[in-house]
């Protein structure tokens, strides 16, 4: 599963799946879908510090690990999308109310606002899903060729970042490159952060084929293609939790 702070938590297609009109309003009335989105995330980003604070408050050393960590070990569970998107739908109605002072946008921006307390609520009571070693989304490949033996073709590579326990982040955006016949595709990736020691390479002939190709996660300088794609382990997620808390209580994760 991807971190909070991977990025936004939700997009316009997942606001489409709520409002099938949502393009169409925000473009009639100049809303800035992709602002709205960020703005929704700290806003729920700051109800999520408080009720991480709340529970921090007992012992000075959790309360500044807290602080310093922000929201940067939460994981991205479909209650937390779903209370996102409820805020984002809240906010851009709010906007085309303000705009316009029509009854029927402030009955949506009412409406969302609600659904927003209530799936805030209902994620909290099942629990915010936190990691020890948090290892953040890879920065995208950057792909080149040398001269070699493979035959050409498009590839789509990902890459994924680990963590000394083996721990992957959720998988870089898609990178695509095609080769001609006697080039060899490598992929290098960016500066990871101090806790990521190795890293995955996920290769494709399709965006939604990706599988894994290193025999094992390793502190590569980079990777060269030199068959395949061969089959191999489908693309993660990214990070399970490492536990939940829940009103006042740690749930461990079994």
């Amino acid at each position: 599963m991807a971190l909070f702070s991977d990025g936004p938590i939700s997009d316009a297609d997942d606001l489409q799946r709520y409002e099938n009109g949502i393009l169409n309003v925000a473009a009639t009335e100049g809303i800035d879908l992709g602002a709205k989105i960020m703005l929704a995330q700290q806003d729920v980003a700051n109800d999520l510090l408080l009720f991480l604070f709340k529970r921090s408050s007992l012992r000075d050393c959790l309360l500044a690990f807290r602080r310093a960590q922000g929201v940067k070990d939460v994981v991205v569970s479909e209650p937390l999308r779903q209370w996102h998107i409820h805020k984002t739908l809240a906010l851009i109605y709010r906007d085309a109310y303000n705009n316009q002072l029509n009854d029927r946008y402030q009955g949506k921006w009412t409406e969302y606002e609600r659904l927003a307390k209530v799936s805030a609520q209902t994620y909290f009571q099942l629990g915010v899903g936190l990691v020890t070693d948090p290892v953040p989304k890879a920065c995208a490949p950057v792909l080149s060729t040398v001269a070699g033996t493979a035959a050409g073709g498009m590839f789509y590579v990902a890459v994924t970042w680990v963590n000394a326990s083996g721990q992957e982040g959720a998988p870089s955006n898609l990178a695509q490159s095609g080769t001609s016949a006697g080039q060899q595709l490598v992929v290098t990736t960016g500066v990871p952060p101090p806790n990521v020691t190795s890293w995955n390479v996920y290769v494709g002939t399709s965006p939604d084929g990706l599988s894994l190709q290193n025999q094992s996660a390793a502190a590569m300088s980079s990777w060269t293609m030199t068959s395949g794609p061969n089959p191999g382990a489908p693309i993660p997620m990214g990070q399970l939790p490492t536990w939940f808390i829940v009103d006042h209580r740690v749930m461990e994760r079994g």
